[in-house]
């Protein structure tokens, strides 16, 4: 009773333990940063591309310098993407109507991803981020079926098999020219591996994410994850990745 007591207390002394941040709050969060990453890419720096001879020094370095800095803080959406990604794999109960979901609406998307950043109705060699989530997830469903499949055979053999399942999703994300290709691979696998290590999954997956200028500052904000919130409107994310889009090429278009 006097253990329960203090540990009262010591939380309520502590408001930081009482911050729970549910996995809609937090895909809010990242899809605000998404819409500053791209907005930045495909307003900003395709004016910068256009109008670079035209603009006076001074005013060309302090927009390429707000550039820079837009597009760091908002690449801090994809480790939270990534996250939610794996954890859609552990909790769906169907996980093959959530490939097939993802492999629709990232052709869907392809066009809106092209028009946004880029301004052209394709562009082969990018390809939008919801295809590199579809190739991530058959990596999952994948390494699920080696772990299910390789009872009795030694635990280097099993490594070896989940390292070759990764290599090779990784190559096809590089060689699709998928956005962040194998380094999502690279990211989803060490969430997915380290699933059940507790705070020590937020820090490997910062580490994997180190190539990343803010990128690490992702887990913070994970932190915070309450999973026993279940999330709402799971649709509303496919929606709303073209749609912003299709938003940011209709305002580059007026303004450059």
């Amino acid at each position: 009773m006097l253990k329960s007591f203090d540990m009262d207390a010591k939380n309520s002394a502590n408001p930081i333990s009482k911050i729970r941040l549910s996995c809609n709050a937090l895909k809010l969060i990242a899809c605000t940063l998404m819409i500053l990453d791209h907005a930045v890419y495909g307003i900003i720096h395709n004016y910068l591309v256009i109008h670079a001879m035209d603009m006076a020094p001074e005013l060309y370095t302090s927009l390429n310098k707000l550039y820079e800095t837009c597009r760091g803080v908002g690449r801090l959406a994809f480790p939270i993407f990534c996250f939610f990604l794996v954890e859609g794999f552990l909790r769906t109960r169907n996980v093959y109507k959530y490939a097939v979901r993802l492999a629709l609406f990232a052709l869907i998307s392809e066009i809106p991803f092209d028009l946004g950043l880029y301004g052209v109705m394709f562009k082969w060699d990018h390809q939008n981020i919801i295809l590199t989530f579809f190739i991530a997830l058959l990596m999952l469903i994948t390494i699920r079926f080696i772990e299910n499949n390789v009872l009795g055979l030694s635990s280097f053999v099993v490594i070896l098999c989940h390292i070759c399942a990764i290599v090779a999703f990784a190559d096809v994300a590089y060689l699709m020219h998928t956005d962040y290709s194998w380094k999502c691979m690279l990211l989803v696998a060490v969430l997915y591996f380290a699933r059940s290590a507790g705070p020590f999954r937020l820090i490997a997956g910062a580490a994997a994410t180190s190539w990343e200028k803010y990128g690490p500052i992702s887990f913070i904000l994970l932190y915070f994850y309450d999973p026993d919130v279940r999330p709402k409107h799971k649709y509303a994310f496919y929606v709303f990745y073209p749609l912003h889009l299709l938003i940011i090429y209709g305002i580059a278009y007026l303004i450059i």
